[in-house]
């Protein structure tokens, strides 16, 4: 088989299995692990943060190793590192342990995916790479719908949360070695701003405007996006925390909630594939703002459920939402502040979401103290209203009031604004 093919098979698995394993399905092995060790809820979701905030930090390191070591070193150690998390978490006793074992499954994340993928699906397909990075981010999302119903299926056969965690382990160990055989880099990584600038897919968009990152900052069309970014995010990643624990409290188990889990994944997974055709012929503004409108509307109807089946609506319902506004938030950042600067603009978004971290914490503090997560889904629900509303009235295309503003010219990174915006996908 062609090495490229190797390479896009590795990429594609890391990014399967990690996506399965960490985020999508660690809300569900922590309802068995809370329920056995006693724990709170808000050292659960307290566990949570620390994995994404050790992904989010450590995203810096994927380039810097892949300079040292090159792109198959770089995604072997990401594989060991999540292998040692994994095993750490099947033998742990208290609490801080399971934190550094999350801490490391969030570095594992980032040195697999998604930086040393897209570099390399960029140079071994130059000509054709927008489509083969697109394929690999669905692979990606695959592992997110069927991550919940794997793991509910192996702590359902075994009865045991740490055996999972142990046979994640070992998977883990055989995802690195796959790397180390089948990885190579077409093209030497000589400098960080290669990986950066990797997986562009011809992407140039123009703005009116000659924009500078200060200026862009400082628009109100930028603050609002960034707001609807961070609340979006913060609701998805506390849903992760904790919806299999809420859809269990409903009756039935936990299976229900790894189904619903499954179900939003996919909705979502499917609502970003349209998003993009979508905004081509209506204004993404309106997706953003239907996008918000429906995420609220399917958490209050999940805190008005009683039953497993609402929660799978929930899923559907939330899954569209999710979809439609996370995309066309960064299709309106390119085409409001153009590709010369929209890396740097999605890279100062994203770098605001990192207080998502704090809804698992959050709504486990809330869970602790009235026994439910509902007053949390209530605040969340009004909260995109809110966020929505604002949106729609206050948000407009951005303009210059400074003629100041436009004299500095923008800095010119076209492939690292496409870049972020296929990792955010």
């Amino acid at each position: 088989m062609p090495r490229k093919y190797l390479v896009m098979f590795a990429a594609s698995l890391g990014f399967f299995f990690i996506t399965a394993t960490t985020f999508t399905s660690l809300g569900y092995v922590l309802y068995t692990m809370v329920g056995e060790l006693h724990w709170s809820q808000a050292a659960a979701g307290l566990s949570f943060a620390c994995l994404g905030l050790a992904c989010g930090l450590s995203s810096p390191l994927p380039p810097l190793l892949m300079k040292w070591f090159g792109s198959r070193w770089t995604m072997f150690l990401g594989g060991m590192v999540l292998a040692a998390g994994f095993g750490l978490a099947s033998i742990i006793q208290h609490i801080y342990l399971f934190f550094l074992a999350t801490s490391l499954m969030g570095i594992g994340f980032s040195l697999i995916a998604p930086a040393p993928a897209v570099y390399l699906l960029a140079t071994w397909f130059p000509k054709t790479a927008a489509r083969w990075v697109g394929f690999y981010f669905m692979a990606g999302a695959f592992g997110g719908v069927v991550g919940p119903l794997i793991v509910g299926a192996v702590v359902g056969l075994t009865g045991s949360w740490r055996l999972h965690w142990m046979v994640m382990a070992g998977a883990a160990a055989v995802v690195g070695l796959v790397c180390l055989i089948c990885v190579r880099d077409a093209v030497k990584v000589e400098t960080t701003d290669q990986v950066k600038a990797a997986g562009s897919g011809g992407i140039e968009v123009e703005s009116p405007i000659d924009w500078t990152v200060s200026a862009a900052l400082r628009s109100r069309a930028f603050l609002f996006l960034a707001l609807a970014m961070i609340v979006v995010q913060t609701v998805v990643t506390t849903m992760h925390s904790v919806l299999v624990t809420h859809v269990a409290s409903l009756g039935g188990g936990s299976a229900p909630g790894a189904i619903a889990m499954s179900l939003l994944a996919l909705t979502g997974t499917l609502a970003k594939g349209v998003t993009g055709a979508l905004s081509e012929k209506t204004n993404p503004k309106g997706l953003l703002v239907g996008g918000l409108l429906l995420q609220s509307a399917a958490i209050f109807l999940l805190s008005l459920s009683h039953s497993p089946v609402l929660a799978y609506v929930f899923a559907l319902i939330f899954g569209v939402g999710w979809g439609l506004s996370w995309l066309s938030a960064h299709i309106l950042l390119l085409r409001y502040f153009g590709s010369a600067i929209a890396g740097e603009m999605v890279a100062m978004a994203t770098m605001a979401t990192t207080f998502a971290v704090l809804g698992p914490i959050l709504a486990g503090w809330v869970a602790d103290e009235t026994g439910a997560f509902v007053p949390v889904f209530f605040f969340f629900a009004g909260l995109l209203a809110v966020v929505a509303l604002s949106t729609a009235l206050f948000m407009h295309k951005p303009t210059l009031s400074h003629r100041a503003d436009r004299s500095t010219p923008a800095p010119t990174k076209p492939g690292h604004a496409a870049s972020i915006i296929n990792a955010a996908e």
